[in-house]
C-alpha cells in the first residue's frame, strides 16, 4: 500500500442551528479551510502517529500497536489518544483486515483549532475515508451530533441538511453573489461549548418545538432566494428571536453589538461563541469589530468555499 492522501472542509451554519438535532432543515457553507490525513503502511513493526496545528508546530506525537489501542491494554495518556482510542475500536469491529498492518498517520490541520471549524469532524471524515466505512455511523458511536460537520466534509458548496440517522439528505444550495459581497465572518475570541444551550433547547415544549422547527426550515429555504441584502438580514433576524426564544438566551447583536447599526451580526453554530456573521455595506464599517477587538475577520469568499 503506498501512501494514501485525504482532505476533509471545514464547517460553518449558517441556519438550523439546534433545530439541526430534530430533523429541522439546515443551510450549512463548506469552508476553504480544513484538514489532511496522510497514511502509509510503515516500515517499523508499530504505529505512528502525528498532528499538527496550522502554523506547522507539533500538536500530538505518540506511537502505539494497531490492535493494542482496540483494547484495555492501551493507556491514554490523554484526551487526544482517548478519543482515537475510541475511533479505532469502532473501525476494527468493522474492518478488522486494517489492523494486521502498521502504518504512520500524519494529520495537518489548516485553522486555528480555537476557530471552531471542525477539527473533530474532519478527522472523523478523514479516518473513515480511509477505512472506506459510514463516516455518520463512526460520529455517532464517538462524537456524536448531528452531523451536517461531516457532510460540509464532503461537500464543494453551501448546502441543505437535513438528519436521517446514518443517511442524511444532503442537497446542493447557492447563495446569490450580491450577498457576498456583503457578508463577512468574525472569531468571538472565545470557543463555545453548547452543552448547556443544547439541554436547554431539549427541554423545550414538544409542540412548540415543531412548529419553531418548521418555520426554520421555511427560513432555510427561503435564503438562497432573497433579492437584496435588506431581505438577507430581515430573513435572518426573524431566525435569530425564533433561536432566542428556543435557547433562552439574548441574540449575539443584542448581547454584544447593541450599537452596531450597519448591518446584521448573527450567531453561527453554538451560540456564545466561535464565528459569527456580519454583513455591511462598505469594508470600513467593520473598524467596529476591530475597535472592540475583534480582529480575525474573514470575507466570505476567503472563508467560504
Amino acid at each position: 500500500m503506498s501512501k494514501q492522501d485525504f482532505y476533509s472542509h471545514g464547517k460553518l451554519l449558517l441556519t438550523g442551528e439546534y433545530v439541526v438535532l430534530d430533523q429541522g432543515k439546515a443551510l450549512a457553507l463548506p469552508t476553504k479551510f480544513g484538514q489532511s490525513l496522510q497514511v502509509s503502511v510503515a516500515t517499523q513493526n508499530y504505529s505512528h502517529w502525528e498532528s499538527y496545528f496550522y502554523n506547522g508546530d507539533l500538536w500530538h506525537s505518540f506511537d502505539f500497536s494497531m490492535k493494542d489501542i482496540c483494547t484495555a491494554n492501551f493507556k491514554a495518556k490523554n484526551a487526544f489518544e482517548a478519543r482515537l482510542q475510541e475511533l479505532f475500536t469502532f473501525i476494527y469491529a468493522a474492518k478488522p483486515e486494517l489492523f494486521q498492518y502498521a502504518y504512520n498517520f500524519k494529520t495537518v490541520l489548516e485553522f486555528p483549532q480555537q476557530w471552531g471549524l471542525g477539527s473533530s469532524s474532519t478527522l472523523v471524515n478523514n479516518l473513515s475515508q480511509w477505512a472506506e466505512i459510514n463516516p455518520y455511523a463512526l460520529l455517532k458511536n464517538s462524537f456524536g451530533g448531528s452531523g451536517y460537520d461531516l457532510a460540509a466534509a464532503q461537500c464543494q458548496t453551501p448546502f441543505f441538511y437535513t438528519r436521517n440517522a446514518l443517511t442524511p439528505q444532503v442537497e446542493s444550495a447557492s447563495l446569490p453573489d450580491f450577498i457576498k459581497e456583503h457578508i463577512f465572518f468574525i472569531y468571538l475570541n472565545q470557543k463555545q461549548n453548547s452543552r448547556d444551550a443544547i439541554k436547554h433547547y431539549k427541554s423545550r415544549n414538544h409542540q412548540l418545538l415543531e412548529e419553531k422547527i418548521k418555520e426554520v426550515s421555511q427560513i432555510s429555504e427561503q435564503i438562497p432566494k432573497v433579492e437584496n441584502l435588506e431581505d438577507f438580514e430581515d430573513i435572518l433576524r426573524k431566525h435569530e428571536s425564533i433561536l432566542a426564544g428556543l435557547l433562552g438566551q439574548k441574540k449575539v447583536q443584542e448581547k454584544r453589538f447593541s450599537d452596531y447599526t450597519n448591518g446584521l451580526v448573527k450567531s453561527l453554530g453554538a451560540w456564545g461563541g466561535d464565528f459569527v456573521l456580519v454583513t455591511a455595506r462598505e469594508a470600513n464599517q467593520l473598524s467596529y469589530f476591530k475597535e472592540k477587538g475583534y480582529e480575525t475577520i474573514l470575507p466570505y469568499k476567503t472563508m467560504i468555499l
